[in-house]
């Protein structure tokens, strides 16, 4: 295994990412017609997720200027689900690890578990924050981005936030009682009915491009969230990063994390779903799944786990349950939660992936490791892989080939 080489590449993506981000809130804002829904005097909510959307700070901050000039004041709605524990501290203490503060961003943060039924759903309740009767208008922000657990016309976007995030731990288990095939529609249809309820006045959508820099922030009105989501996921899509091959034996993950995905590692990279009842996807084909640690903002939340086949002690040392309890009965998704094997280090997670692979050697096995898999431009890939890759246009050679080693503990050292 000391002998086992590895080329480390970077993937080139079409960057996308806006030189002003705060500008681009400001211009959405300017044209948005809002200075003529709101009036002096009024409280307006801005939602706030549990993702680890760049510039969110930014956003927030700049639309909560906005919403000041125009002679009103601005609050920030905690709109997570289940997420943070379920639970009014944990919210507040996950916003926080993002850097979303009453200081950082002018606007006072509310946070509550306490919901009230808001309507009806083909799925049943229809759940709302309460902390929403405190505000005389809403404005939805979030990004909008193909989901890790299902696909359709809608998936993470302004109708999710309104469907789940503001329904707390009610609300989102509520929704995830539908089979899987329905999510979509359980989200617009949800969505729907919170707009009927809430007054909400403006979206503000998000778009990514691959290397995680904001792309395009638009301002939608309530009546345009259903016909312009889907146009945005579509476009969201097109600038997902992904692996360079489809076909690999192993490949290594370092961390994961809810700041990194919802799943802990992004199901649209992996081609996993571990979802019951729901098809997994034809590609790519990773045959052993290695995932190494955690991210130290997802403070145990190892939800997505279950998606690997091999971990280490260190990561399982960490493994909150709550956390990750929480987040697996809520979505109904329980295989997500269960641990996979656990080996005392990185060397051994290795070993046992090229055992169960029936492999005299690692030089045998097509391997790629990764940071997580929302950084993947620069990666880590075996010589077989590297041959198949090389003389693609995306793909730069950043350094000859290097042994893979390890530290005295058996980890990998970093990148």
């Amino acid at each position: 295994m000391s002998s086992l080489q590895m080329y480390k590449v970077r993937q080139i993506f079409t960057p996308r990412g806006l030189p002003d981000p705060g500008a681009a809130v400001q211009a959405a804002l300017a044209c948005s017609a809002l200075d003529q829904k709101l009036q002096p005097g009024m409280t307006v909510g801005l939602t706030v997720g549990s993702r680890g959307i760049r510039n969110i700070v930014t956003i927030l901050r700049k639309t909560a200027d906005y919403v000041k000039s125009l002679g009103c004041r601005p609050v920030l709605i905690a709109a997570m689900g289940s997420h943070g524990g379920g639970s009014p501290e944990g919210q507040r203490e996950l916003l926080g690890s993002l850097g979303i503060t009453e200081e950082n961003t002018g606007a006072a943060l509310l946070c509550s578990t306490d919901c009230f039924v808001a309507g009806q759903a083909f799925y049943g309740d229809v759940y709302l924050n309460s902390c929403v009767l405190k505000c005389d208008a809403l404005i939805v922000v979030n990004r909008v981005k193909p989901h890790t657990s299902f696909h359709g016309e809608h998936e993470s976007g302004l109708l999710k936030m309104l469907a789940v995030g503001l329904g707390g731990p009610q609300g989102a288990a509520s929704l995830h009682r539908c089979r899987p095939d329905q999510l979509s529609r359980a989200v617009a249809e949800g969505g729907q009915c919170v707009l009927k309820a809430a007054p909400v006045v403006l979206g503000l959508a998000i778009l990514e491009d691959a290397y995680e820099q904001t792309a395009k922030v638009a301002a939608i009105s309530p009546e345009d969230f259903v016909s312009a989501e889907k146009t945005l996921l579509e476009e969201a899509r097109s600038y997902l990063p992904r692996l360079p091959v489809d076909d690999l034996d192993i490949l290594i993950v370092d961390e994961i994390g809810k700041n990194i995905s919802g799943t802990g590692m992004d199901t649209n990279v992996i081609g996993r779903l571990r979802i019951q009842g729901a098809p997994e996807p034809a590609s790519p084909w990773i045959r052993r799944i290695a995932v190494l640690d955690l991210t130290p903002e997802t403070k145990g939340n190892a939800y997505g786990i279950g998606l690997a086949d091999f971990t280490t002690e260190r990561l399982a040392a960490k493994f909150e349950r709550n956390s990750v309890y929480t987040n697996a009965l809520t979505s109904t998704f329980i295989q997500r939660a269960m641990l996979p094997m656990v080996l005392p280090d990185d060397r051994a997670v290795l070993r046992a992936c090229q055992k169960s692979l029936g492999l005299a050697s690692l030089h045998e096995a097509r391997i790629i490791r990764i940071k997580n898999t929302l950084h993947l431009s620069e990666i880590l890939v075996s010589e077989n892989v590297f041959k198949d890759i090389s003389r693609l246009p995306s793909i730069r050679l950043l350094r000859q080939p290097s042994l893979m080693q390890f530290s005295r503990e058996g980890c990998l050292l970093p990148f």
